[in-house]
């Protein structure tokens, strides 16, 4: 590489460099902050973690020597003095195991929720900020980057992701003719591609970012800053950053390590590696965005996130698993839960393998001719001879099997861990019950130990859908300007467009500008009085700004994120049709509300389950004007039909209260299905 000039920060203004100053000493004390945060070092604490997870042996370290061939001379190879190899040293993969199932229980599915808007003039454009919030988890397939999000709350107890506006463009050689004969006198355009350019979600390594260390938890106004770190191939860091111009001056260097381990002393070998470090900052209220690469200040500007209203936004989400403390936003995941109960249940049952290991591999001592070298200290090995001076016998060492408090002991050990990490058997598949609706029951309660955490990821998936309704306003609101010179082209165009204002623009120049905003596919329709309504049929739009415009309350259902039990949603479909098929007997104008009330409480949507006659508007249908003769017969009283008096016939049918709405529907459910 051609050598760089060095930079110069006399050729920043004054407010950047006041800027850079205040940059590099926030980020070393956020950095410092959590080596010693409530008497943890998380970053030691997480680096365990690291180790634990993966599944391995417990191995003891001893001095080792070389071994030698007492005949040939031969050197041998390095032997670990008192090391056997018959004692059983693995630990149980507790933590891959509880940390792998959290994370396919909580999440299998894109997050959906309701969007509720803050005012009457926000309402039309609801459904459509909702789709378009849906489209771009889809788009981006950001459940792949939520699942990792997951993995490292549950890992850590901390999880960090962020989402911003991703624009990928490549430069390519597109093969136009071919020539067969002479392939390479074959011609190639030159071409730039748009590989990705829409929102993007993207997971970050914990160790590796740093948030405010005055933040709250469940308080996102109480976070002012956050810094993360990447590390950057010297070419993917020019292909990214190499049209500002203070890129110029970046040279390779900087902490290059996957993670910072040592912030003081720290020796890195940066010769062999052709790597630059980049520190990304976000400041909230000071309303700044800052990129440094290995010291120079790349790019030194105002926050590019904000809403509707201009209130600037952090681009992170963040999570916790289990609250450590009320001042801290780091949490205590499954490894921290459950580190001491693993260590105990390790020890307890490999020290069981090794008593039933003795106890089928019996010690025996013998007498032998040569002479006794043994110092009368013996060390019990299985299935090993040790000599003695008696010649009579060779007796068998007796050791008994492990017995019922040793493999009792380990199942209560299991059992508090289990409890310690709030995956228990039913959630790991493991049979509770015997009917259908104990293991529900079993299944429900076991859920309930993974509220806490459910609810944590919920919190920081509204925060994330706040974010990303601000890009959507931001980014979907920006056109593509075409320019058309054709007369009969312009023409075509304003007719096609109705000569809406907000399509088209000439320049000072009088040239004609075609504006052309993003075209996506949605599950919408414009009804007779130009509101958006949901519909099965997929349709493309081109949104217009004002359509964008809204502002209101995001909620994400946490039904949407759990791994759907087929068992469970049967039962509770079974249970919502036994209730609802003794109701539609009846005129919809008695039990309709009563029906649809329902229907959403077991989360449906009561026209895909309702008949078309339950659901339809009885106003909708009415003409705009009446005639006299009609209107004055429908405010005459309606007289009782005359009825023939009932007869007396036996039922089987419990006694209600038959005034009351409640005691009818009881009493619809109590009784038989009848033929009609």
């Amino acid at each position: 590489m051609e050598k760089k000039q060095q930079f110069d920060r006399s050729k920043l203004t004054e407010k950047q460099r006041e800027d850079l100053q205040f940059i590099e000493n926030r980020i070393t004390k956020l950095q410092e902050s959590r080596q010693n945060h409530y008497g943890v070092d998380l970053d030691a604490l997480w680096q365990e973690a690291d180790r634990a997870y993966v599944p391995h042996r417990l191995k003891g370290k001893g001095k080792k020597v070389i071994s030698t061939d007492e005949e040939k001379g031969w050197r041998g190879s390095m032997v670990e003095i008192g090391a056997s190899d018959w004692q059983s040293d693995i630990s149980q993969g507790n933590p891959f195991i509880k940390i792998q199932i959290a994370l396919s229980i909580l999440i299998d599915q894109n997050p959906s929720g309701a969007f509720t808007a803050a005012s009457k003039k926000f309402e039309n454009t609801t459904l459509l900020i909702k789709q378009l919030y849906q489209r771009s988890w889809e788009t981006a397939k950001s459940k792949a980057q939520l699942k990792l999000f997951v993995f490292n709350l549950a890992k850590y107890g901390w999880a960090i992701a962020r989402t911003y506006p991703l624009r990928i463009v490549r430069k390519s050689r597109v093969l136009t003719e071919y020539d067969p004969e002479k392939p390479e006198s074959s011609k190639y355009e030159d071409r730039e591609v748009v590989e990705y350019n829409d929102i993007f979600r993207e997971n970050l390594d914990p160790r590796n970012c740093w948030i405010d260390d005055m933040a709250k938890p469940n308080n996102p106004f109480s976070m002012r800053d956050w810094v993360w770190r990447k590390v950057y191939p010297m070419d993917a860091f020019e292909d990214e950053f190499g049209k500002y111009g203070r890129a110029k001056y970046v040279q390779p260097g900087g902490n290059t390590e996957e993670t910072v381990r040592n912030l003081k002393g720290a020796s890195i070998d940066r010769k062999t590696e052709n790597l630059v470090e980049v520190l990304f900052y976000e400041n909230r209220l000071k309303d700044l965005y800052a990129v440094v690469a290995n010291g120079v200040p790349v790019i030194l500007e105002p926050l590019p996130v904000s809403d509707a209203r201009g209130l600037k936004k952090l681009s992170c989400w963040q999570a916790y698993w289990n609250l450590r403390h009320t001042e801290s936003v780091y949490g205590i995941g499954i490894y921290e839960a459950i580190r001491y109960e693993q260590a105990l249940l390790d020890r307890i049952r490999n020290m069981t393998i090794d008593q039933l290991t003795m106890s089928i591999y019996k010690m025996f001592f013998y007498q032998g001719t040569q002479a006794l070298t043994e110092t009368g200290d013996i060390s019990i090995k299985p299935g090993v001879g040790k000599q003695v001076l008696d010649p009579k016998n060779v007796n068998w060492l007796q050791i008994p099997g492990p017995g019922r408090e040793a493999w009792e002991g380990l199942q209560v050990f299991k059992q508090d861990l289990d409890e310690a990490s709030g995956i228990t058997d039913p959630l790991m598949g493991v049979v509770t019950g015997k009917t259908a609706f104990e293991l529900a029951q079993a299944k429900e309660s076991a859920l309930k130990r993974l509220k806490n955490p459910l609810d944590n990821v919920l919190d920081a998936l509204n925060d994330e859908g706040y974010i990303t309704v601000s890009l959507i306003q931001l980014l979907y609101s920006i056109p593509e300007t075409v320019k058309v010179t054709d007369p009969k082209l312009i023409e075509a165009y304003l007719k096609e467009v109705e000569s809406d204002p907000e399509l088209w623009q000439r320049d000072e120049e009088g040239n004609f500008e075609a504006k052309l905003y993003p075209e996506f596919p949605l599950n919408l329709d414009k009804d007779e009085k130009g509101n958006l309504i949901e519909t099965k049929d997929t349709r493309f739009f081109r949104v217009r700004p004002k359509f964008l415009n809204w502002e209101g309350i995001i909620n994400i259902k946490s039904q949407s994120l759990l791994t759907p039990s087929k068992q469970i949603d049967k039962a509770l479909d079974l249970e919502m049709y036994n209730i609802l098929i003794p109701l539609l007997v009846q005129p919809p104008e008695i039990y309709g509300k009563v029906a649809k009330n329902i229907v959403k409480l077991y989360d449906k949507d009561p026209e895909e389950i309702l008949p078309d006659a339950w659901t339809e508007d009885p106003q909708a249908n009415m003409p705009l004007f009446v005639p006299a003769e009609q209107a004055a017969q429908e405010q005459m009283p309606m007289q009782p039909p005359q009825t023939k008096a009932p007869s007396l016939v036996g039922s089987v049918q419990q006694p209600t209260n038959q005034k009351s709405l409640i005691g009818k529907i009881m009493g619809r459910l109590s009784s038989p299905f009848r033929r009609i």
